[in-house]
């Protein structure tokens, strides 16, 4: 995973960022976060909790808060507090999570007022810091440290850094500092893993001008690269969580690089916004921002002042309050709460009107799932659901309990609030989460409609008022086959106007609420005099009610998907329209009103001109982006074997040169055996000539001797002569 991971994000930004952003988006709009992909095994989880027997768990990635949440959320794990420390610097869907569990601790007061404009309860956030490890101040100490891998104390110094990956251009970074910068300054690079970035600055080092100084260094402790960002004047790093908290805990000019797109951009863009950091989202200004924040004064006082902000807040020790302090307890519901008589989910009433006011509507049909006391695949009791209809402010629901002896009406006649939300019986036959508070027991979707004329309602009104007549005449009564809830809703709309004949369905002998909500949909979503919208009212997480589980309803005249639906655990198609939802959250008896309709939610895409990049498809991006790498990836190696030829004309010219050599010396070993002694002495001062020396000389410093590998046959030529 991890492999994985490290090549998209270095290799294909495009695509990391289209995931990044659709992960956020999809974590915005899912009805619930159980629903979410998770690469934390529920089961192994709790296995592993169950084995540990925690009081408190503190989570330190979001992955692991969401499914604690999941969890708590399914009544697995009771009683055990949730933390969370978020090591990032955006919002995305997480302030979601912090809704699920007991606290979350946040690194910048910025991130606060994020949460809490998300809706999220001031009692389960706190402002921290990141707290990261940072020995005692020594600046003298650090000093010694340039010392000894042989850098100048007293010069300026630049520490880059890259992360265990080495991730960024260290070579092109280095390039444009020394163009820009023309007094001595030293630079280290620590490169991490990255062996290649390794062995590229190496071979750089005897080639940048004369006023730098390069230090290459690999994977080195944590403390070490503390000790090399306090000696330093600037850091240049990448924006993940750690490296920046460090610096700004130190106090240092700090430039962040754009290296790693998604979260980590995220997180440049709040500390670039907030002052803390200089952003650098083009590598070629890098030496002009490490020339303003090494010279420029009022640039660098900003900057430390902002990080002072920063320190400022840091405070670990409510981090450890939570963790170990047992009189914090974990969130829990009252247990009378959402049962028959008890206590009732708390603002319904003032978020129903501000959904009114977001969504207004003439009518609402109101689709309720089927529910179950028990976590079963298909719900024997009924598996079909239940419908309704809401026409101004009163919705009209079926009572299959109704009797004309005791009561007044088949039909219910009660408000919204006490149809999701009520504890309290209307009349004496009822049951609740079937026929009222449906909020407690299961799901329910709401077609709200606006446009409908004053008309139509007053026809609908009338068909009621006929349907109860009826009723306390005994010629009309509910039956499960013929007269059902979805058939009484569509007499009541076939009143009003629209097409019963279309409305009812495949099969006019067993109406099922599922078919009957979705062809009224269809036909009120095709009609331009109507505006509609899908919103979700959500079984209330910690519900007492009896029946817990809820599923979404199916129909006999489609098999195909509701076997589909009862094999898997997928999100129903018709669930992806929902633009709003009313809900809740463990420990939280508050109605929470929540907007899932697709928004930009990251900063970044704020901006017009970079939101274009993402009106492709994911198909399109990994096509453009595997074209690039494989250019990219084509070029790279055509320089590998170019430099390899070169340098393997380079050695077979040396191996020219030794050739040469060896017949000279073979040639004059061979003629002292001939020639008489004045002969041969002869021989030897013209090897000595000036003239013939300065001429071998000059033809050996053709041969380009840096950075070539000494072969055998070469490593007989003596240097220091050439030299």
């Amino acid at each position: 995973d991890e492999k994985i991971y490290w090549f998209v994000a270095k290799n294909l930004p495009d695509l990391f960022d289209y995931l990044f952003v659709s992960l956020q988006e999809q974590g915005n709009q899912v009805g619930s976060l159980t629903g979410m992909p998770n690469d934390y095994p529920e089961s192994k989880v709790l296995e592993y909790i169950e084995a540990e027997k925690p009081s408190a768990i503190l989570a330190t990635h979001y992955g692991a808060a969401q499914v604690l949440g999941t969890l708590r959320e399914r009544g697995h794990i009771p009683g055990i507090r949730i933390g969370w420390l978020h090591t990032d610097y955006f919002e995305g869907y997480f302030p979601r999570i912090s809704k699920r569990i007991d606290r979350t601790f946040l690194a910048h007061p910025e991130l606060e007022s994020r949460w809490l404009k998300a809706g999220v309860d001031p009692e389960l956030i706190e402002t921290t810091g990141m707290p990261v490890s940072i020995p005692a101040d020594d600046e003298n100490g650090s000093k010694e440290y340039l010392t000894r891998i042989g850098l100048d104390p007293n010069i300026k110094t630049i520490t880059i850094a890259g992360g265990k990956e080495g991730a960024g251009d260290f070579r092109d970074i280095i390039t444009r500092i020394s163009a820009e910068v023309k007094e001595p300054l030293q630079i280290l690079a620590v490169c991490g893993r990255n062996e290649k970035q390794r062995r590229t600055l190496f071979a750089m080092q005897n080639q940048i001008p004369a006023p730098l100084k390069l230090a290459v260094m690999g994977l080195i402790p944590q403390a070490d690269l503390v000790s090399f960002i306090r000696a330093s004047d600037v850091f240049i790093t990448k924006a993940g969580g750690l490296s920046p908290a460090e610096a700004f805990t130190l106090g240092k000019p700090t430039i962040l690089l754009n290296v790693i797109s998604g979260h980590e951009r995220e997180n440049a863009e709040l500390f670039s916004k907030m002052g803390m950091a200089e952003f650098n989202r083009d590598i070629k200004e890098v030496g002009r921002q490490v020339l303003m924040l090494l010279y420029d004064q009022k640039k660098q006082a900003s900057m430390l002042a902002a990080q002072a902000v920063y320190r400022a807040n840091i405070n670990i020790e409510k981090i450890a309050r939570f963790a170990l302090d047992s009189n914090i307890q974990a969130r829990h519901f009252h247990p009378n709460f959402g049962v028959e008589n008890g206590r009732p989910a708390l603002k319904a009433h003032s978020i129903l009107q501000q959904l009114e006011r977001d969504a207004p509507a003439d009518m609402e049909i109101l689709l309720s799932y089927s529910s179950s006391k028990d976590d079963e695949r298909i719900v024997l009791e009924n598996p079909f659901g239940h419908i309704a209809l809401r026409i101004g402010e009163v919705v009209y629901s079926t009572n299959h309990m109704a009797d004309p002896l005791k009561d007044s009406s088949l039909l219910q006649h009660i408000g919204l609030e006490q149809y999701l939300f009520g504890t309290l019986p209307p009349s004496e036959n009822q049951v609740h989460t079937s026929t009222y508070g449906m909020s407690y027991g299961r799901d329910t979707l709401g077609l709200r409609v606006k446009g409908v004329t004053p008309a139509a309602m007053k026809l609908m009104q009338a068909e009621v008022s006929r349907i109860e007549e009826d009723f306390r005449a005994r010629s009309c009564k509910w039956d499960r086959k013929n007269a059902n809830c979805a058939d009484f809703v569509a007499l009541i709309l076939r009143s009003g106007g629209y097409d019963i004949e279309r409305i009812k369905g495949p099969n006019r002998i067993f109406a099922m609420p599922l078919d009957i909500f979705e062809n009224i949909r269809a036909i009120f979503e095709n009609d331009p005099r109507l505006q509609t919208e899908l919103v979700a009212y959500r079984r209330l997480p910690g519900s007492q009610a009896a029946y817990r589980f809820s599923k979404f309803p199916l129909s006999l005249w489609k098999p195909a998907r509701a076997l589909v639906q009862v094999v898997t655990d997928g999100t129903p198609e018709i669930e992806k329209n929902i633009g709003r939802q009313l809900t809740g959250y463990i420990g939280d008896e508050r109605i929470c009103y929540e907007n899932l309709k697709p928004r930009l939610s990251v900063s970044e895409l704020d901006n017009r001109e970079n939101s274009r990049r993402y009106d492709k498809s994911i198909e399109r991006i990994l096509v453009e982006e595997a074209r690039q790498l494989i250019v990219k990836e084509t070029n790279i190696f055509i320089n590998e074997q170019k430099q390899k030829i070169d340098t393997y004309l380079v050695c077979e010219a040396h191996n020219i040169v030794d050739r040469c050599l060896d017949a000279v010396s073979i040639s004059v070993k061979f003629t002292e055996g001939v020639f008489e002694t004045q002969n041969i002495k002869k021989i030897r001062r013209l090897f000595a000539d000036p003239e013939f020396v300065n001429n071998r000389l000059q033809f050996a410093k053709l041969i380009p001797w840096r950075g070539v590998k000494t072969t055998k046959a070469a490593s007989r030529v003596d240097h220091s002569e050439i030299n």
